[in-house]
């Protein structure tokens, strides 16, 4: 081979190292921008799901009176999961006009959900998405589709209930379309202030500690008033409980871990990114052993079991990132707007 045709990859040699080379703003700056393009992808993901979504609930709608509800199960699963990957994003656009309850009103613990769509159900309005605009987030979003889809008698859709799927469905895609557009647009601001890098590690730090004490301490009876109960956890009525946590694990792997890696290896820290790093697999590793759903594994001791140890590697999860982690990168808990009164 000529020395000519080692050329190129001379270059590609030197410029690796120069990119090593460089100073820890440099390496915070790299660590935006790859957590913005991640992000971006996932919020076009959610917004590509939820487009095919609508698509089929306005097919399906529009075939016969009696709409089979379990085709657009799986269409609201995967748009449904896809919001679950970015669900850890608590800052930027999603706070703007409440989108994230838009998204998924959770927790549910007075069934406003069943209530809002049995009203509509019965109601004479006509319905739309302009109609819906003004209701509650209880009515939008997908726990409302769920409720929907796989509610009691919801084997087949009446056309009353493929009006609202077909709205709400409508709802959910021009919001995913929104935020894909203002994310885009918020990428100036969100790179030019270095504080965005302690609020998305924040963001991370807070969906861990939610996922642990809210989506799975709650209906294991570890919270609260004790009692194990599955209607405490989100999805229980698709029973796809475990199958969402799962979906936010897999999004901070792929749209969280390639950036915060940077800030890490930037601080010197790498030892703690390899634990971090073998902990989280460890968890998706743990969960895809598992069910889909909590409602089984609440009622048999030997299931239950294997909740605990999920529950176990989320608290380490949330331990290491909010402990060791948090103190060296010197990032100090703060309140987060979810977090109540």
């Amino acid at each position: 081979m000529s020395v000519l045709s080692n050329r190129p990859s001379r270059l590609l040699a030197s410029a690796c190292l120069l990119t090593l080379m460089y100073t820890s703003s440099a390496y915070a700056e790299s660590a935006r921008e790859q957590w913005h393009a991640q992000l971006s992808s996932g919020y076009t993901a959610l917004a590509d799901a939820s487009s095919d979504l609508h698509q089929q609930a306005t097919e399906h709608c529009t075939i016969s009176q009696e709409t089979a509800a379990a085709p657009l199960r799986d269409d609201w699963l995967r748009a449904f999961l896809a919001w679950q990957r970015v669900r850890f994003i608590d800052f930027g656009p999603i706070e703007q006009n409440s989108m994230a309850w838009q998204f998924q009103f959770w927790p549910d613990s007075k069934n406003l959900i069943a209530r809002q769509v049995d009203g509509w159900m019965k109601d004479q309005r006509p319905v739309s998405p302009q109609a819906l605009a003004g209701e509650s987030v209880a009515l939008k979003g997908f726990p409302a589709m769920e409720y929907l889809l796989y509610g009691e008698q919801s084997d087949t859709l009446s056309p009353r209930g493929c009006e609202l799927l077909v709205a709400i469905s409508a709802q959910v895609s021009a919001n995913a379309t929104h935020l894909v557009e203002q994310w885009a647009a918020f990428k100036p601001h969100y790179l030019e202030n270095d504080g965005y890098q302690t609020t998305t590690i924040s963001a991370a730090m807070h969906a861990l500690e939610i996922m642990r004490d809210a989506r799975l301490g709650a209906p294991m009876g570890l919270q609260g008033k004790k009692r194990r109960n599955a209607y405490l956890a989100d999805a229980w009525r698709s029973e796809q409980s475990l199958t969402a946590i799962r979906a936010t694990l897999q999004g901070l792997q792929s749209e969280f871990l390639p950036g915060f890696a940077t800030v890490m290896r930037d601080a010197g820290k790498e030892q703690l990114l390899t634990q971090f790093e073998e902990t989280l697999a460890g968890t998706l590793e743990r969960i895809d052993s598992l069910p889909s759903d909590v409602s089984a594994s609440l009622k048999d001791e030997q299931r239950y079991r294997g909740l605990q140890l999920l529950f176990v590697d989320i608290d380490r999860l949330a331990s290491l990132l909010n402990g060791p982690i948090a103190s060296e990168l010197g990032i100090v808990k703060g309140f987060n707007s979810s977090d109540g009164d």
